[in-house]
This record gives C-alpha cells, structure tokens and sequence, in this order.
C-alpha cells in the first residue's frame, strides 16, 4: 500500500502552516523585527562563548525571504514571548550536492534559534523533536539540515536524534564549511 506524503494533500506546497499548528504559527512580516533581534542576540550570545556559530552574523535577508515564502515558524510561550524560531522547506539550498535535490518529498531545517534568555528550559530540543514527529507523522521521508564543521557539538546533538553527515560544504554566503545531514525514515 503506497502511502502518501504531505505534498499530495496540499494546494500550495510551500504552505505548512496547519501542520505546525500544535506547536508553532507561520510567521508573518509583523514578526520579521523580534525574528531577527533573537538572531542577533544568538550571534552575540556564541561569539562571548566563544561557539563557533555564525561568526558573520546571522542573514536576516534570508529570515525575510523565509516570511514571504511561508516557511518560517515561531513558536510562542503563553505569554507570548517568542521562544523560537525554524523554517521548513522542500528546496534545498544551492550549496547542497546536486544528487541530493534530486531526492523529492524531503524538508530541509533552516533557520531554527532559540531564546537563549530561556536556554535551560530545552526549547530548541523540544520543538526539534516536534517538528521531527511532524515530519514522520506526514509520510516525509527526509529531513536535511546543516551546521557549521566548527561546532561539533551541535553535530552531536543532530546525531542523537538520527541525522547522519553526507557531505561537507562550502556556504556561499558564509564562507564557513557546513556539514551537510540527513535523517531518513
């Protein structure tokens, strides 16, 4: 029995929204100013701890384009204090091996922070496992993401929860090795 995925059931494949809605909203452009400021208090935050981590800043062009494409998702605490932030797509990145865009019914992770002023409450962990589950429960049967070579504790944590290395690559905005990932189902 063939079972379908996610994109068979929507009209508009770059809208994830109702899949995330357990736990996150699609990100609007009134959102686009708290997005970046907790991206910029991230890159602070690792360069004082000396984590290798966007050393350049973080592309809030990108954060933009993720808005208007109906990728990006917040997640809010009750209060309403952002809380973190990802961006789900099918396109891989340009940067990726050309033999893997050919793969089709996968996401790519990008753009996921965290409200570092909440760091011990596991808010990345948490909503990581979330938007994993989200995956799983909707047939995807890929999810790539990547991290930059020089934080291999972050590699460590995406090895936990099933991703494993497929290449190394150059970002082109960047200039930073990345190591390339992927969890398949």
């Amino acid at each position: 029995m063939k079972t379908s995925n996610v994109y068979e059931k929507l009209t508009d494949n770059n809208d994830l929204s109702n899949l995330f809605k357990w736990f996150a909203f699609r990100a609007i452009i009134a959102d686009f100013v708290e997005i970046c400021d907790l991206f910029e208090f991230a890159v602070e935050y690792y360069k004082n701890k000396e984590i290798k981590q966007w050393q350049r800043g973080y592309d809030l062009v990108t954060i933009y384009r993720n808005i208007i494409n109906k990728e990006m998702f917040i997640v809010r605490n009750d209060s309403g204090f952002l809380l973190c932030t990802f961006a789900i797509s099918n396109q891989l990145p340009s940067y990726y091996p050309e033999d893997v865009k050919k793969n089709s019914n996968t996401w790519v992770i990008k753009s996921l922070c965290t409200n570092l002023h909440y760091k011990n409450s596991f808010i990345g962990r948490k909503n990581f496992v979330k938007i994993i589950k989200t995956a799983d429960s909707n047939c995807i049967q890929k999810i790539y993401l990547d991290c930059v070579i020089d934080n291999p504790i972050l590699e460590l944590f995406y090895k936990r929860y099933g991703f494993r290395r497929i290449a190394i690559a150059e970002h082109p905005r960047y200039a930073q090795d990345m190591v390339l990932m992927v969890r398949e189902k």
